[in-house]
């Protein structure tokens, strides 16, 4: 407790040492120190925001809004009221608040629109509430695929005909808006056709109808004849089997090149044709009996001599050569040739010119390619006696245009997160440079800190100034001493100066005589004021 007191006494003691400059200089310190304080605090302590909801209609946004000030969530509107953003940390949060509570509904009314009672209500009516309520639920689904921002969905249900032949189709069209850049692939098209041809009663997939929010038509009729389907059919198993092959070919090269450093092609030629044979074939060394027949005549004649007695037998045998019967169907699609081309990236090598060390991207030699060959033919089943034909080139690959671009974005990318610290540092120093600014201000009036020595230390001021050279000032230097003090005084003190006596201007010359010693001996005079601290210190 003594020791606190004490450091607090001696602070004090130096402040009241102080004269009135260097005290209003300190003071200003300290406010500009404070005032940079409170800035950094409230501006950089001010949450990250981002993005919580974008694209809201003004009733989705009052909802958003009235949650976060029901929970004391701070938040900022953007782009004229249809954005609102929360601190980073607690986006996650109120999404699944928000989304538990059924915000925001993107406009689009489901089947909770049957929540309400319906009493009352017309069958049109009713009708339109359920055609509303399956566009909902529909477009719903659609949103949340990969890509797709917002989706509208139109259904035509044309009324029942009491005869078939007069009965329309119904159909639907839908309206996407894709996240910028984002292009649909065609199974991600053919997949929303089939989702909307099912949710429908009655609806052909052929009637559904989708374009996005450019304008592009993106469903397209489809030929329904034999050999439309059997030339797209083909192209797709031809495109599977090229895919297929340069897959197993691009991962052994990955392997050992690395990733990026090769890419391979393979065109497969197939053979659609479709031949059915029926082979009968007939061996004739084979033969095999299989029906014997005997047949005998006899005739004796009219009498006992009658010489005209005949006696006939006859054997026939048949036989049957074997044969077989072969009846064969050859499948199509069999590969009558196989061509793949690879072309491979360099090897970079270090090389040492005039004493820098530059990278230069070499071909590979022949006897790698030579085994990287092999193994594709393995891999890919190069057949010679198909006339397959395969091609391995080493090239250096050139990669400068997508790498500076690269760069740009990955730079921008990392000092994005420092940025708050980065205007930080910059505040410090600027304050810095405040404070020296002001403290420059002071350095002439500093107070010289040094160590006793000599006989000034055991000096008085008055002492010190009896060692000035003396001299008595005469009755009209006295006056016209005491009408100078009168025309620049250095405290406006108002008619005060009217008072002041004789004995006051001579003890201010007398202080003069002190300050013309000190700034001809500043060392001495350093080393007597501070010999007096310390007689004070030890007192």
């Amino acid at each position: 407790m003594n020791k606190a007191k004490d450091t607090y006494s001696a602070i004090l003691g130096i402040f009241n040492k102080l004269s009135v400059q260097q005290r209003l200089m300190l003071g200003g310190i300290a406010v500009v120190a404070v005032v940079l304080l409170v800035f950094i605090m409230f501006t950089f302590n001010e949450p990250n925001y981002t993005v919580l909801y974008s694209n809201l209609s003004s009733e989705e946004a009052s909802q958003v809004i009235d949650y976060l000030n029901s929970q004391s969530i701070p938040y900022k509107i953007e782009n004229g009221g249809t954005a609102i953003s929360v601190s980073k940390i607690n986006v996650y949060e109120v999404r699944l608040a928000l989304a538990g509570k059924g915000i925001p509904s993107s406009g689009m009314i489901g089947y909770e629109i049957f929540d309400k009672s319906t009493i009352g209500m017309s069958e049109f009516m009713q009708k339109i509430n359920f055609k509303r309520a399956l566009e909902g639920e529909i477009s719903r689904t659609i949103i949340q695929q990969d890509g797709i921002e917002n989706a509208r969905v139109h259904i035509v249900t044309p009324e029942k005909a009491i005869f078939k032949d007069e009965q329309k189709e119904a159909t639907a069209s839908v309206v996407l808006k894709l996240r910028s850049g984002y292009l649909l692939s065609q199974n991600s098209i053919s997949a929303i056709i089939n989702l909307v041809a099912s949710s429908i009663e009655g609806l052909n997939p052929d009637n559904v109808t989708i374009i996005d929010n450019k304008g592009r038509l993106l469903t397209k009729k489809n030929d329904k004849t034999e050999i439309a389907l059997s030339n797209g059919k083909q192209y797709e198993i031809k495109s599977n089997i090229e895919n297929y092959l340069a897959g197993k070919a691009q991962t052994i090269l990955e392997k050992i090149v690395g990733y990026d450093n090769s890419d391979v092609k393979v065109n497969v030629d197939l053979d659609f044709k479709r031949i059915e044979k029926t082979l009968e074939t007939i061996d004739p060394e084979s033969q095999i009996a299989i029906s014997e027949q005997t047949s005998k005549n006899s005739s004796s004649g009219k009498s006992l001599k009658d010489t005209n007695q005949v006696f006939a037998e006859t054997m026939t045998t048949n036989y049957e050569l074997s044969k077989s019967i072969e009846h064969m169907i050859e499948g199509s699609g069999n590969i009558k040739r196989i061509t793949v081309a690879a072309v491979i990236n360099g090897v970079q090598k270090e090389i040492v010119e005039e004493g820098v060390t530059k990278y230069v991207n070499e071909p590979r030699d022949e006897e790698q390619l030579k085994q990287l060959e092999m193994l594709l033919r393995q891999a890919v089943g190069i057949d010679d006696t198909r006339e397959d034909k395969i091609s391995i080139v080493s090239i250096p690959f050139e990669n400068d245009r997508f790498a500076n671009k690269f760069d740009d974005v990955s730079t921008l990318e990392q000092i994005t997160p420092y940025f708050k610290y980065i205007m930080m540092l910059l505040a410090v120093g600027g304050a810095l440079f405040v404070l020296k600014g002001l403290l420059g201000k002071l350095k002439d009036e500093t107070i010289m800190i040094g160590t006793p020595a000599g006989s000034y230390a055991n000096q008085s001021l008055d002492q010190l100034a009896n060692n000035a050279p003396t001299w008595q000032p005469s009755g009209g230097e006295l006056q016209q001493n005491l009408q100078k003090k009168k025309r620049k005084p250095n405290i406006d003190v108002g008619d005060i100066e009217d008072e002041i006596s004789e004995e006051a201007v001579l003890k201010q010359m007398k202080q003069d005589k002190i300050t013309n010693y000190v700034s001809k001996n500043p060392a001495e005079a350093a080393k007597l004021i501070n010999s007096w601290l310390k007689e004070d210190e030890y007192s």
